[in-house]
């Protein structure tokens, strides 16, 4: 992501002064029969207005080259220090900086997300990723993004979440997962688009507002689609019935506390020592106190509540419960 220089407006005034200094220098050496020294000297007091009187009497053309300086150089030096200044209270150099440590955050960043359009599903995603440690960018039009999340110390980019150079800029290539929840399923599905043509490995969730739409985000290219008022009123019908159990599954999906159980998905490493033995040989719940509740498949099948005497493959993904101490644990184990 390129980032603007506040000193590059100063570039133009700077040019002005080098073209008066040059020409200073050769009207003097030219009208006054100076040499280089003499002429320069006399260009750099005058520029300075440091009041020191000239190194040799002034002709009537070397007295018009000088009023040219002062009127042209010196004018042009008091604009800009004008600009400096400006630069400095305004704070553009410590913006500027900021900006260049984002940037370089970004470019070091592997296997994070993109979350595109911010509003109140995607605050919630970023609440979430907060909580879990979760490293993303956020992409938005909206300026104010920029103040809330430099604030969080969050990687943003201010432009249009359907542009290629704005996905470019967070980081689309090393990216793990994008989200994108614009209120417009027109924009999400250009989202969708724009970064499977950028990244085809890329896994992509997409809030549809509409669920005659959910087949089209499928179509360009989402791996998951989420519809806040479908998901919304089954988890309301859900507590009318089963509240309990839904309460239940909240607590282990959203625990984040050491001492709080939850779910977490543990991919096999495919250089795991477990990798031919079984669950009972591996001794998982022993040596860890997770419990395995499935496995996933390299095919993507499942294999609810395992037995001992099932197999670990490369590839398999472990579904666990447990505190955080237990699933990392396990997670070593499989690694």
């Amino acid at each position: 992501m390129k980032t603007k220089n506040p000193f590059r407006q100063l570039i133009p005034s700077a040019i002005i002064l080098l073209v008066v200094a040059v020409i200073g220098t050769a009207g003097y050496m030219l009208f006054e029969r100076w040499p280089f020294l003499d002429a320069i000297y006399m260009v750099i007091i005058t520029l300075f207005t440091v009041g020191f009187q000239e190194t040799h009497e002034l002709s009537t053309p070397g007295r018009l080259l000088t009023m040219f300086i002062i009127i042209g150089g010196v004018g042009t030096a008091i604009f800009a220090a004008g600009q400096l200044m400006e630069i400095i209270i305004e704070g553009e150099i410590l913006g500027y900086r900021r900006k260049k440590k984002m940037n370089r955050k970004i470019r070091e960043m592997k296997s994070h997300f993109i979350i595109c359009g911010l509003g109140r599903t995607g605050h919630q995603v970023a609440k979430e990723f907060d909580a879990a440690n979760v490293e993303y960018v956020v992409v938005d039009r909206k300026p104010e993004t920029a103040a809330e999340f430099e604030q969080k110390g969050v990687p943003y980019i201010i432009g249009d979440i359907i542009s290629d150079e704005s996905l470019e800029k967070a980081g689309i290539k090393s990216a793990k997962g994008l989200i994108t929840t614009a209120d417009s399923d027109v924009a999400n599905v250009y989202v969708i688009l724009s970064a499977r043509a950028l990244n085809p490995d890329l896994y992509i969730i997409a809030r549809a507002g509409e669920r005659d739409t959910e087949k089209k985000l499928k179509m360009a290219g989402a791996n998951r689609i989420i519809s806040p008022y479908y998901i919304s009123g089954k988890r309301m019908a859900a507590w009318a019935i089963k509240p309990i159990t839904t309460d239940f599954l909240d607590k282990v999906i959203h625990g984040t506390t050491l001492e709080e159980s939850n779910l977490q998905e543990i991919v096999v490493s495919d250089h795991s020592s477990l990798i031919g033995k079984t669950l009972h040989e591996a001794e998982i719940r022993q040596k860890s106190g997770a419990l395995v509740l499935a496995i996933r498949k390299d095919d993507k099948s499942f294999t609810l509540q395992p037995h001992a005497s099932s197999k670990i493959e490369k590839g398999d993904i472990f579904i666990a419960i447990g505190n955080q101490e237990q699933l990392v644990l396990l997670e070593k184990m499989l690694n």
